[in-house]
């Protein structure tokens, strides 16, 4: 049998489960469904029209992760990658994360995984299309001024931290919630947002649903 990974947006970003061990490794057997939904907690600033961030595909594999090896090899598809990760989704779109606040949520994809207990994701992102809009048009990217501080110009892999595992059963289908925290995943880099910007450091949480 074979078990599905699907992936649904809420007001954050949103994450799949990965599925590259065996289902054996985990103490499981057969194949189950897994639904990543993403969601937000509200963004306190009243001055942002829109947090808008591009997101190439979500990953993940049944070994934990740190925040360091979660931003290694991304550059590629990682499902060719020999350090376990798997891609789940592949939404490659920008998504408006204040867009989807109050219980509103975006399916980035669906795939088939091992019924195994996984405890790594990453969502990668892609700083170059991704920006933060002013309610005065005002728009802040990676290279603008004022801008936005990514971690780096180029696709960056943020560690999905989860409360506990992410269990897949045979045959049945498990619905994970990423919540990107966008009030605490943007700080001001001075008194004033439209003069001089803001950091990005992110705050993702998965949960199983």
């Amino acid at each position: 049998m074979n078990r599905r990974l699907s992936v649904t947006a809420a007001l954050s970003v949103a994450v799949l489960a990965a599925a590259c061990g065996g289902a054996d490794s985990a103490g499981l057997n057969g194949n189950g469904t897994l639904v990543v939904q993403l969601t937000d907690a509200p963004f306190p600033t009243d001055s942002v029209k829109s947090v808008d961030i591009f997101v190439v595909r979500v990953d993940g594999r049944v070994a934990d992760v740190d925040t360091a090896s979660a931003n290694q090899n991304v550059a590629t598809d990682s499902s060719s990658k020999s350090d376990g990760w798997k891609t789940l989704a592949t939404p490659n779109a920008s998504i408006d994360l204040l867009g989807l606040q109050n219980g509103v949520t975006s399916t980035l994809g669906e795939t088939e995984v091992d019924a195994a207990s996984y405890r790594g994701f990453r969502l990668v992102i892609d700083p170059s299309k991704s920006s933060v809009t002013l309610k005065n048009g005002q728009v802040l990217t990676s290279t603008s001024s004022p801008s936005v501080g990514f971690p780096s110009a180029s696709r960056s892999g943020i560690k999905i931290s989860l409360s506990a595992p992410i269990d897949v059963a045979a045959d049945g289908k498990t619905t994970m919630v990423v919540d990107f925290d966008v009030g605490n995943s943007f700080v001001m880099r001075g008194n004033s947002l439209s003069q001089n910007g803001l950091l990005f450091k992110p705050v993702i949480r998965g949960t199983a649903k």
